[in-house]
């Protein structure tokens, strides 16, 4: 009997020594290597979520091992003098493994299946095994410990987990109200989602706010917000949408910060690229930059046109390949008409066809990793441009851009051009970049920019030539100034591809703008503060002898409900006062105030105007379609002109793309100057002119003193006008005329685009055809120019020396 109870006290001693050891190697050397290697490596936050995401939480888990270590020394030794303390100690390490067990619950699979490679799974196993080390160092510190103080007893450990959660909660709470306030502010309630952006704006943590536009939060150790949104979660896009309204700026130009040693550590550049094949710009994509730059082109300031050849290298010095994406902004009225890709360091044409056609096209090739390059448009005087694949490690790709555009008409005496400009793209220019730019005219230029000088390379050829930078490309000090021939008031050109003896023809008329009822809508958007003064300075500037509309879009910043359908009606002087209240903040919704303003500008008959002062709209957060069916089933309704205030995208207007009745306002100087101009016009007071174009059939060309022949390019003007015409048609067939139009004269509009493909099959497959080379414009090479009068020359004496020995014979 005695030697059987001997025997299992022997097995109660070896397994309370093995427990002993299990105590110290689950509860003190695992967690501590655990904790080391997360905050020297940060490999969970990496791939799963940051489980220490602030020094708090760092200081709060070294207790885990610490505390362990201390009881289970204390168990070896049988200290029992500091009971008291020993047992707190010991219940906040059970509370805080209890916490950070529940937190990699669902690691612990992938950690079992992980143990077989180099012990890795044991890592998120260390909640788990501190939790049980500390319950068994627990119930071994009550057998030594003579009195069972409060510490020790179950209510004690409750009172720890208690003490534990109120701790994480405090240290957890700027992004546990962040949490709370995300929820609020995509409520269904206005009055609710109002009320979640204020407190947002007060106390909301951005970099977290961020990280959910991504889908990932990494702040899996935030319960109680994480509780109260589980019932209805917040989805990425409506984060997305919340994070515009809020800062104003789209979350993928910024890629998601993480935490790292209790610090938001973000990236200036995107490794990741998801939109690749698609229409979104997003962010700066790291090793892809612009590498050279170069504008040459020609103006016909009679026939009050131009044609400008933009030349683009992209490199790309990432170990991936890369799609280079940019929006560029064109002069007003202009399109695109050539493409061009280098491929080998052969020029390769584009083909011109339908806008679905050439983009399947496109994204079929780049699904394969092959050489495409595709224009489409991206609204009124924007294009969309996608090259792929630039390759890597330091590969580069070459393309050229042919776009032909009206000068503006600003006198009879004189026009403008403006350059095109990148206003959306994904890859870096590096600061010591400059884009090349040379203009010719035969006909005198001028410009404002001091950087951009005039010169005369030969006697009847005037040229503006300078290096921009990117910042100086869109500056309206850098647009050019050229003069018209005294009494030349009309041009022409043979349309050959409308058929034999079809003529265009061009002359200029005074313009009828004038509008009785014009409804002003102010976007109330972050961008917009700095030119709010200009708006006021401006309407403070026109006469205070009518009454105007004011339209607030979305409100006093505040987005309540129907503030964007209050309509302030008043002389510019009251206009003026009232936009002194308004707060510019966060990103607006435009649209429902584009939607009252034409109710509005629509009760005067065929006279109503609507002007829209805006900065970038980077995101369309309510369809346009409502307001595109207005002037879809009504297309004499009022004129909307669009004054962006800034560079970059417009997703609102993009959307109108095709609707004649939508006039991009370029900027031509101050914001002020701009808006006084504008509302000038449309009161009558100054007399501005436009450019009308016509086709017809002529047996005999025109012949007259004021008329002037010019080059194709004024076809193809009158050929774009006329497809937008189409599109704006009724009848059914217009759409498909408007497609079959713009391929024929090779455009590139709402309703066609241009692609170039790598191979004849590719083509064959996408049904589309390269042009010819001899069919695309071009721009002359002043060596081209002096070998064609040097060969007109030699065949003009050979004519004269033939006829002068016939004669001597």
């Amino acid at each position: 009997m005695e030697e059987t109870e001997k025997m299992q006290e022997l097995k109660r001693t070896r397994w309370s020594a093995l427990w002993h050891v299990f105590a110290l190697f689950g509860g003190v050397i695992l967690p501590a290597i655990s904790i080391a290697v997360e905050a020297i490596s940060h490999i969970c936050a990496a791939q799963f979520f940051d489980p220490i995401p602030t020094v708090w939480h760092l200081l709060l888990v070294i207790v885990v091992p610490v505390a362990n270590l201390q009881v289970w020394w204390a168990v070896a030794k049988g200290e029992t003098e500091r009971g008291k303390l020993l047992g707190f100690t010991n219940a906040v390490a059970i509370a805080i493994s209890i916490f950070y067990t529940i937190v990699y619950i669902p690691l612990m699979p992938m950690a079992f299946i992980a143990i077989i490679f180099a012990g890795l799974g044991l890592l998120p196993l260390a909640p788990m095994t501190s939790l049980i080390s500390g319950l068994i160092l627990r119930r071994q510190l009550r057998r030594i410990v003579p009195e069972r103080s409060f510490t020790l007893k179950p209510r004690g450990l409750l009172t720890a987990c208690a003490l534990t959660l109120v701790a994480m909660t405090l240290i957890q709470l700027p992004v546990t109200l962040t949490r709370v306030a995300l929820q609020m502010a995509t409520s269904d309630s206005a009055e609710r989602r109002a009320k979640g952006l204020r407190w947002l704006r007060i106390v909301g943590n951005q970099n977290y706010l961020l990280q959910e536009c991504y889908g990932w939060t990494g702040e899996a150790t935030e319960m109680v917000g994480f509780l109260f949104s589980l019932p209805d979660p917040v989805t990425a896009d409506e984060a997305r949408e919340v994070y515009y309204r809020l800062t104003g700026e789209t979350f993928n130009t910024r890629t998601p910060p993480r935490r790292s040693g209790g610090r938001w550590i973000t990236q200036d550049l995107i490794d990741f690229d998801p939109d690749q094949g698609g229409t979104t710009i997003a962010g700066k994509l790291k090793g892809l930059s612009l590498s050279s730059s170069r504008i040459d082109g020609s103006t016909d300031a009679d026939a009050g046109l131009s044609y400008i050849e933009w030349t683009l290298n992209f490199k790309n010095d990432s170990v991936f390949q890369r799609e280079a994406r940019s929006e560029i902004q064109l002069p007003p009225g202009g399109f695109v008409s050539r493409l061009t890709l280098w491929i080998n360091g052969e020029e390769r044409e584009a083909a011109f066809g339908g806008r679905d056609q050439t983009r399947q096209a496109y994204q079929q090739v780049v699904s394969r990793r092959r050489d495409p390059v595709l224009v489409t448009t991206a609204g009124r005087d924007r294009v969309l441009v996608q090259c792929f694949p630039v390759p890597a490690d330091g590969g580069e790709m070459k393309v050229r851009i042919g776009i032909t555009a009206p000068l503006l008409l600003e006198a009879e005496g004189h026009e403008r051009l403006l350059l095109p400009h990148f206003s959306g793209r994904n890859f870096r220019i590096p600061d010591n970049l400059t884009h090349a730019v040379w203009i010719e005219s035969k006909t005198p230029l001028q410009s404002d920019s001091k950087i951009l000088q005039t010169e005369r390379p030969s006697a009847n050829l005037h040229a503006v030539r300078g290096a921009l930078v990117d910042r100086e490309l869109m500056d309206p000090k850098s647009t050019l100034r050229l003069f018209r021939t005294n009494g030349i008031t009309q041009a022409w050109t043979r349309n050959e591809t409308k058929g034999k003896g079809e003529i265009v023809q061009q002359f200029i008329r005074e313009k009828q703008s004038a509008r009785s009822q014009v409804v002003l809508v102010v976007d109330t958007s972050q961008a917009m503060k700095e030119f709010a003064g200009e708006i006021r300075a401006a309407l403070r500037a026109l006469p205070n002898d009518g009454e105007t509309t004011l339209l607030l879009a979305d409100g006093n910043g505040v987005y309540e409900e129907g503030a964007s359908q209050k309509a302030i009606k008043g002389s510019p002087w009251d206009l003026a006062s009232e936009l002194e209240r308004v707060t510019f903040a966060g990103g607006a919704d435009n649209v429902p105030a584009l939607n009252r303003a034409w109710d509005l500008a629509a009760e005067s008959p065929s006279n109503g105007a609507i002007v829209w002062i805006h900065g970038p709209q980077m995101v369309q957060m309510r369809p346009v379609e409502e307001l595109r069916q207005r002037w879809e089933r009504r297309p004499d309704g009022p004129i909307l002109y669009a004054l962006q205030t800034a560079n970059g995208p417009d997703r609102v207007e993009e959307k109108l793309d095709g609707v004649l009745a939508v006039e991009s306002i370029p900027r031509m100087g101050s914001l002020q100057s701009d808006i006084e101009k504008l509302f000038a016009q449309l009161s009558g007071r100054v007399k501005t002119f436009e450019f009308v174009r016509s086709n017809t059939k002529l047996e005999q060309l025109p012949n007259s003193s004021n008329a002037r022949e010019t080059s194709a390019h004024l076809a193809r003007i009158w050929a774009n006008e006329e497809v937008r015409r189409l599109m704006g048609s009724a009848d059914a067939k217009a759409g498909e005329e408007a497609t079959q139009l713009a391929v024929a004269y090779q455009l590139v509009t709402p309703v066609s685009g241009a692609v170039v493909l790598e191979t004849k099959e590719q083509y064959t497959a996408a049904g589309l055809k390269p042009v010819e080379a001899g069919t695309v414009p071009t721009i002359p090479e002043p060596e081209m120019v002096m070998l064609i009068a040097v060969v007109a020359a030699f065949l003009l004496w050979l004519l004269y020396r033939q006829r002068f020995l016939r004669r001597a014979l």
